[in-house]
């Protein structure tokens, strides 16, 4: 190196080895990558690649950050954002949103939010999302503001917009779009567009609603399992 008077800069020896280990960690993750390219090649239609994620699904704002038991299954491609609270057992699946941000969102004990779910307040208007106990919400539900009574079941792509009350024991049926500020008294089967009461709940409905979260709470906590087996073989690999 030259003297700092002719406007060269110096580096010590440790920012030097610093930043020769990052250029060799570089030509490093770039050859690895370089060689799975080429192995899936070889391979052709029996080969199968590994999508690293880098996703979180966990996020707060404006210093409100989501509150959930010591067993909620969270999928890591899932989203929770903001003032969201679940209760025990519940679970979010694999691309479902939960955003808290504009009103609080809360979901009781042994609710399952289903695969590519929406749940959030429709504007900081909106009254906030108010989920009971027990509830499934299906695949490709949007919740806006409303309330859902404990034991529902919002079926696949349903919409249930700002203001409506879901009472216990119902079943919004799938494709079905309640209207805002909609009513939908206990233990009624509701479908349509928009939304219109269909007839009452059957006995063998309304136990089929008490026990279908369970078959998702038993679930989940088979996925939570190979999550963690995963994370500790990514921490031996690492030490």
């Amino acid at each position: 190196t030259t003297a700092r008077g002719q406007g060269t800069l110096e580096m010590n020896p440790l920012s030097l080895l610093k930043n020769a280990a990052w250029r060799v960690s570089v030509v490093l993750r770039e050859s690895g990558q370089a060689l799975e390219r080429v192995g899936c090649r070889l391979q052709g239609i029996h080969s199968f690649q590994e999508q690293l994620s880098r996703h979180m699904p966990l996020r707060s704002v404006m210093y409100n950050a989501p509150s959930l038991a010591s067993d909620v299954f969270v999928a890591p491609s899932s989203t929770l954002t903001g003032t969201v609270t679940m209760g025990k057992g519940s679970s979010v699946w694999y691309h479902a949103i939960v955003r808290g941000e504009y009103q609080p969102v809360t979901i009781g004990d042994n609710t399952n939010v289903q695969d590519g779910a929406y749940i959030s307040a429709a504007s900081q208007f909106s009254p906030p999302v108010d989920i009971g106990n027990g509830v499934s919400i299906g695949h490709g539900a949007i919740i806006k503001g409303a309330t859902i009574g404990d034991h529902s079941l919002i079926g696949i792509n349903a919409v249930v917009s700002e203001g409506a009350k879901v009472g216990g024991l119902c079943i919004v049926a799938a494709g079905s779009y309640v209207e805002e500020n909609a009513v939908i008294p206990a233990g009624e089967v509701w479908a349509g567009n928009p939304a219109k009461k269909l007839r009452e709940l059957k006995p063998e409905e309304r136990e089929y609603l008490k026990a279908l979260p369970a078959s998702y709470t038993s679930m989940a906590g088979r996925h939570e399992t190979v999550m963690q087996l995963l994370r500790l073989k990514q921490e031996e690999f690492s030490a």
